[in-house]
């Protein structure tokens, strides 16, 4: 159960991850005619991630991704013949990247979630349904044979007695 409700998160934080990502894209959009210019190249290289911390939580005994930070190429400070709008398109495609980043890596943990749902299923299943009722009855035939080893026990104990009282009974009568 806990895991699918971890499924059922992973699957709302895809959702969340990818309409952020959509506005962020939706943000730039209109701008997008400007990446025509000659200073795209150096957007690029300022877009460009460094390095990418991902961490990893265990749920349920999975180990599964999340995105911690990005760090990024250092900004370029904006010299003056750069267009005004250079440094809010950096920003803007950083923020679209990152978000881009948290969608997939949330694709990553769902799948991740899912596949370990489906391996305890199978085993819950096994479980449930083959091994436990095979126990049960095999209990119940273990049960059986020992009630029946337990009566043959009782009854040979009575025939014991039985002879034994008799032997006692033939010693103390005198033979005539």
């Amino acid at each position: 159960m806990l895991l699918q409700a971890e499924v059922n998160k992973a699957k709302d934080e895809i959702t969340r991850n990818f309409r952020l990502y959509k506005e962020e894209i939706l943000t730039f959009e209109t701008s997008v005619k400007l990446l025509s210019d000659p200073s795209i190249d150096e957007i690029k290289d300022q877009v460009a991630i460094k390095k990418k911390n991902v961490i990893y939580d265990n749920i349920a005994g999975t180990e599964v991704p999340t995105l911690d930070s990005i760090d990024f190429k250092e900004k370029v400070k904006t010299a003056l013949y750069k267009p005004f709008w250079h440094d809010d398109m950096v920003d803007h495609l950083r923020c679209a990247k990152k978000a881009f980043l948290k969608w997939k890596i949330s694709e990553e943990k769902k799948a991740l979630l899912e596949e370990e749902l489906r391996s305890v299923s199978i085993r819950v299943n096994l479980f449930e349904k083959r091994l436990i009722p095979r126990t049960e009855s095999e209990i119940s035939q273990i049960r059986i044979f020992l009630g029946d080893q337990d009566l043959a026990a009782v009854s040979l104990s009575k025939l014991a007695k039985e002879k034994l009282e008799k032997r006692k009974l033939e010693k103390e009568i005198p033979c005539r």
